[in-house]
């Protein structure tokens, strides 16, 4: 079973390699970028580049200790590429995508850093493929809260603090979002009549891409032509894929104790058609250096830095503006652009 799952994965997730994007430096002097889940993985590997070019970053992250771990590992990361002097400012808040209540105080907590208005927003952080189906304490599929509601009601509250002059709204999505089977289930979002953990992940992937549409479609209708919208697939990360498909305990067992010869031989044969975090995380750093120069193509889905085109039902209009009214009540928020 495992390996015709490892087959699907490796069929569905494009795992075409890519050299990782480095920005130029002092590209991004003058930018703030706040990214979600910038503690770990993606998140931590956009903010450390992001910064070499030389944005204000502004990281999340569950607790106060991981995020110090963060901002200490991205100053590292500069220091060891001889910027010592301009170092560019980096700040890490808490925010707990599964607690709305959390994610509704963030933007009074933003604001207090007093560094002015977000430019890029990114909205990385997320869980993938939970075994069994959990609750929130709000009452939410968790998969679906994580990915998609916690960020749609962040963004909704951020959206006074984004700047008039630019911002772009990055979604880190999936090419999971075929799992759904070529179909949104609207009275699925939070598993009420069925849960599987690639399915759920899949549709929360697929949530990501119809939101990103519809915020784009809604900025345009009211005028604020200053927000740009994209949506991403990342690509097959290793650590991602090989974590959640043998399970979080052995995953961090391996990393620990190492793996057998066996193993060994499982993970070299992954990692040829998987990416390695520097390359997973080029995508997202390409966006936010091209968001910053207003040269990207508002509503696309990119792929390996290059626009792709979606298949009609994860660009359904109607599906789009259902899944912003279910936002809307499932998050207790009025997301107005007006």
């Amino acid at each position: 079973m495992k390996s015709l799952l490892i087959c699907m994965l490796v069929s569905i997730f494009a795992f075409k390699k890519n050299q990782p994007y480095e920005p130029l430096r002092g590209s991004l002097t003058d930018n703030v970028i706040l990214i979600t889940g910038g503690s770990t993985g993606l998140g931590l590997e956009s903010a450390k580049r992001l910064a070499v070019a030389g944005a204000t970053i502004v990281v999340t992250s569950r607790n106060e200790a991981k995020g110090e771990k963060s901002v200490e590992a991205i100053q590292s990361y500069l220091k060891e590429r001889g910027i010592i002097n301009d170092v560019p400012k980096i700040y890490s808040l808490v925010l707990d995508l599964d607690d709305l209540d959390s994610v509704k105080a963030f933007p009074k907590l933003y604001k207090q850093l007093g560094i002015g208005d977000i430019n890029i927003l990114m909205n990385n952080a997320g869980v993938m493929a939970i075994p069994d189906r959990q609750l929130t304490k709000d009452g939410n599929e968790r998969t679906f809260q994580s990915n998609h509601l916690g960020h749609f009601v962040l963004t909704a509250g951020l959206f006074p603090y984004l700047s008039r002059k630019k911002a772009t709204v990055i979604n880190v999505s999936s090419e999971a979002y075929q799992f759904t089977g070529g179909k949104f289930d609207i009275d699925n979002l939070n598993a009420e009549k069925e849960y599987g953990a690639w399915s759920s992940y899949g549709l929360s992937k697929l949530a990501n891409i119809l939101f990103t549409n519809e915020l784009q479609r809604r900025a345009d209708e009211t005028g604020n032509s200053f927000l740009t919208t994209v949506t991403l697939h990342p690509g097959a990360v290793s650590t991602d894929l090989g974590r959640n498909l043998i399970g979080e305990e052995k995953w961090n067992e391996l990393k620990t104790k190492g793996p057998s010869p066996l193993e060994s031989v499982a993970i070299n044969a992954l990692s040829k058609f998987t990416k390695t975090v520097p390359e997973g995380a080029s995508t997202q750093i390409f966006l936010a250096a091209a968001g910053a120069d207003k040269t990207l193509v508002p509503g696309a889905f990119y792929e390996n830095e290059k626009v792709k085109k979606l298949p009609p039902f994860a660009t359904d209009a109607t599906s789009a503006k259902e899944l912003w009214e279910k936002s809307e009540i499932l998050g207790g928020v009025i997301f107005d652009l007006k």
